[in-house]
């Protein structure tokens, strides 16, 4: 099949124009705040080439000319470099979705709510709407501080003590658990199998000793009796033990059970290059099959990167075994 995309530089079509110039187009998916990233880098011989603006919003598509194209993403040009020989020039933009406002540090604290309405107040502040996941939106914080810290930064943090992912996606802020196969819409992911491997594919497993951590323990200080109370997350020998001391149960149990459940994910990580696929995503999940035991199987993805140049379409993908 035939790789095609297309590029739409503040409303104007400028595909034609970098066609026959592209060197590479890569468009990089990871999960969390500020992973989605996009590069164009094309044939500058000539410096004929109106250097874009920065600032200037790039809505970018890809796909194959028989089965059409997917939209990958809005990006906004952050940087330029120009170098040579051979002259080239590089355009490199980030998702359009994050608000500025929300990387402005802050002092605030949270008292006696819950994630669904952290989430719900910062996505109103900042224009979007909440996505926050029903597993996690009921979960009680009875103090939290937010000290010289960003919106961005904060979310981040209470997503990671819970296993957890924040992400704006479109006009949503979502807010849900890593590996749930949730796409930018907060909507289910189907998995994508990949059985079909070309001359440019490749992969790469490592395995790590698995159940090494059965179980995991988080402290929180109980108020009411003056005193530091642990609580456990799973069963057996040996037990992985949190350094930090959580406020109260409801985040130290959240912090255990994510750390247990990172520990099944991190016991194989994968590697693969497979033909492109604009379906793949971050916190999406992939099958391998055909290829041998301890690589065939189910993963998360954690990273997908979206390349086309002079050698095709392909998607190099960094996954964790699914738990």
């Amino acid at each position: 099949m035939k790789p095609v995309f297309r590029v739409i530089a503040d409303s104007i079509d400028v595909t034609v124009a970098i066609a026959d110039r592209l060197l590479s187009l890569t468009i990089s998916d990871a999960a969390g705040m500020d992973g989605d990233t996009a590069e164009i880098v094309v044939d500058d011989r000539d410096w004929r080439l109106a250097l874009p603006r920065t600032g200037a919003e790039l809505t970018i598509s890809m796909g194959y000319q028989e089965a059409g194209l997917a939209l990958m993403g809005v990006f906004v040009v952050d940087e330029l470099v120009i170098s040579g020989p051979p002259a080239q020039l590089a355009i490199r933009a980030r998702a359009a979705d994050l608000r500025r406002s929300m990387k402005r540090p802050r002092t605030r604290s949270w008292e006696a709510t819950t994630i669904g309405a952290i989430v719900a107040a910062i996505a109103s502040e900042h224009g979007y709407a909440p996505g926050c996941a029903a597993a996690l939106a009921a979960e009680t914080i009875g103090h939290i501080d937010q000290v010289d810290e960003s919106d961005l930064h904060f979310l981040t943090r209470l997503a990671r003590q819970r296993g957890a992912v924040a992400k704006p996606a479109g006009k949503t802020l979502i807010f849900a658990p890593a590996g749930q196969a949730k796409s930018l819409t907060g909507m289910d992911l189907p998995a994508v199998t990949i059985g079909r491997l070309d001359d440019r594919a490749s992969y790469e497993v490592t395995i790590a000793e698995r159940g090494k951590y059965p179980a995991v323990t988080a402290r929180y200080w109980d108020s009411a009796a003056a005193l530091e109370v642990p609580i456990t997350a799973g069963n057996g020998e040996p037990v992985y033990t949190i350094g930090r001391r959580y406020p109260d149960r409801d985040a130290a149990d959240s912090a255990a059970r994510a750390k247990l459940a990172a520990f099944a994910r991190g016991s194989a990580t994968l590697r693969l290059t497979c033909p492109g696929d604009a379906r793949l995503a971050a916190e999406g999940r992939i099958i391998v099959t055909g290829i041998r035991s301890g690589v065939d199987g189910e993963w998360t993805v954690t990273r997908v990167a979206h390349r086309i140049d002079r050698g095709g379409y392909a998607c190099d993908i960094e996954a964790e075994a699914a738990a």
